[in-house]
């Protein structure tokens, strides 16, 4: 790229290009010197120095940790991306539990903490927590003297980018709620959010098989369904970040089952948490049913769940298997849906049904043979997310890294 001048609004424009990409440079590679840097981006080496500088001690997302070997002249100092002493918090809010970690930016968990989501006293007091959470990871011992650039929030719901708005959350039951300005009266920190399903892709693109793919698709298996895109390297989030609603397509218009989107016949009636919850309390509606599926809800004081059902179906239980084979078919539907779509490299699932393991993805994988397209469809891997349980939590981080990465947050003022 020539260093050549060019009018100030171009010139700062181009500063800020340069930066991103030479902080990208110096992430990507762990440790790399300067001359390394002149070498890969064919900058000069006086425009390499004033942005590493820059890098160093404006933004402070850089540090210089020696010298490397001299071939001829001086040693070349060594520079490092400055992961270990910027924080971030990050926030998976479920229905059942929030879960907030201090972390560093290199995902590493400082600090955590669990409480119980008061979801039946309505959204105020869901962001009450979640600031009181904020709060007590950040003001710790553990968090003194690091520079917490940010808050990452992974939620349930319809979430429009270009307002903020989580214009609908059929689990919490919200509509139109503004996160960001609630939040604003009870944290300093600058506080950004995305739905669960596309920052659990776009933690799996920062920290997980991103370091391998580049188009891929994570599929999030949960109380709910949904999907996140990965396209060359960059999240797909359509027009107003609603794409991968995945739960919320009609699989089987003649079925009656009604998703808390309240359409008949989706994916998540079918084949979420809920779903297959729903399916099982239907079928263990006769007080004289029997089996080991039975027995198993008897003793969970009545309540059906997936995770009872599954357990069962992996036992052998005839009920719970006919209800877990009939919830993968229409999986398997909806997952060759998206392959057929994005041709990915790969698909990543997620989220509390993936427990199953091999049980789940074997036969996944015998749904989408039936509905591949012969010679046209390469094999694709069907991977499970790298993170397990902490999935969201990395999505959350990775908003942040995200951001930083890209000099939007932080201590630059470009």
């Amino acid at each position: 790229m020539s260093d050549k001048k060019l009018p100030v609004g171009n010139s700062i424009y181009i500063n800020r290009l340069n930066k991103i990409r030479i902080l990208h440079l110096i992430r990507n590679e762990g440790k790399i010197s300067r001359a390394e840097i002149v070498k890969r981006t064919g900058l000069s080496a006086p425009t390499v120095t004033r942005i590493s500088d820059d890098l160093i001690n404006k933004e402070k997302l850089v540090s210089i940790i020696g010298k490397g070997e001299s071939s001829g002249g001086r040693r070349p100092k060594i520079l490092q991306f400055n992961s270990k002493e910027n924080y971030v918090v990050g926030i998976d809010l479920g229905t059942t539990f929030i879960r907030g970690v201090l972390s560093n930016l290199d995902g590493e968990f400082i600090m955590e903490r669990e409480i119980p989501t008061k979801i039946h006293k309505g959204f105020d007091k869901v962001m009450e927590q979640i600031g009181g959470l904020i709060d007590s990871l950040t003001s710790r011992e553990l968090a003194k003297g690091k520079d917490v650039l940010g808050v990452g929030l992974a939620v349930a719901g319809l979430v429009n980018k270009n307002s903020g708005i989580v214009e609908y959350s059929p689990v919490f039951k919200w509509k139109n709620v503004n996160v960001r300005e609630s939040l604003k009266e009870l944290t300093n920190l600058p506080v950004f959010y995305d739905n669960v399903s596309r920052l659990t892709a776009l933690g799996e693109l920062w920290y997980g098989i991103g370091k391998d793919c580049q188009n891929f698709i994570t599929v999030n298996l949960g109380y709910g369904i949904g999907a996140g895109i990965i396209a060359k390297g960059k999240p797909f989030s359509g027009v107003d970040g609603y794409a991968g609603e995945l739960g919320h397509i009609i699989v089987d218009q003649n079925i009656a089952s009604e998703g808390r989107s309240g359409l008949s016949g989706t994916l998540e009636a079918l084949s979420s948490g809920y779903g297959i919850a729903q399916m099982a309390s239907e079928r263990l509606k006769d007080a004289t049913k029997t089996g080991l599926l039975a027995k198993m809800v008897k003793s969970n004081a009545g309540e059906v769940d997936a995770k009872i059902v599954t357990e069962a179906a992996m036992a052998g239980d005839p009920i719970a298997l006919e209800i877990y084979d009939k919830a993968v078919s229409y999986l398997g539907i909806g997952v060759d849906t998206m392959i057929k779509l994005f041709n990915p490299e790969c698909i990543v699932l997620s989220g509390g049904l993936t427990g199953a393991k091999e049980f789940l993805t074997d036969k996944l994988k015998v749904e989408l043979e039936k509905h591949a397209m012969g010679k046209l469809n390469r094999e694709i891997q069907i991977l499970e997310s790298t993170f397990g349980e902490n999935a969201a939590l990395m999505g959350a981080f990775s908003l942040i890294l995200n951001k930083v990465l890209n000099l939007k947050i932080g201590n630059n003022h470009d």
